[in-house]
């Protein structure tokens, strides 16, 4: 089985207005192979608190910043910083999605790919 490529899962997660079964199977298999060693329960994607509960396992100490319109359609959005700091050069990612929780998972995505790329 090929490896998900996690910039087009991205966008998908980006431009799709619904969350739909199959962009959460892809999600759920980009963790399981970009970051298999934090565990993904199964209700991560269907909460808030599910994805945030993620992000700290994933991400110790993050910052999450989660914006977004409780409006039919409309798009969340979710940017994660090392801290909470101003500084301009810690390491930064954001995620977009239909939902809370695809926007936050976007975002850790988005530090992975960023980790795998060499960025720091």
């Amino acid at each position: 089985m090929a490896e998900i490529d996690l910039k087009s899962l991205l966008v998908r997660c980006a431009t799709t207005t619904e969350v739909d079964l199959d962009l959460i199977a892809d999600i759920r298999r980009a963790f399981e192979e970009h970051l298999p060693a934090v565990a993904v329960p199964a209700d991560t994607f269907a909460s808030t608190d599910g994805a945030l509960a993620l992000a700290a396992r994933a991400l110790p100490g993050w910052a999450v910043t989660l914006r977004g319109s409780t409006h039919s359609g409309s798009q969340w959005s979710c940017v994660l910083k090392e801290d909470e700091s101003q500084d301009d050069d810690q390491t930064m990612a954001a995620g977009r999605g239909a939902s809370p929780a695809i926007a936050i998972c976007a975002a850790i995505l988005q530090v992975i790919s960023g980790y795998e790329k060499g960025f720091r």
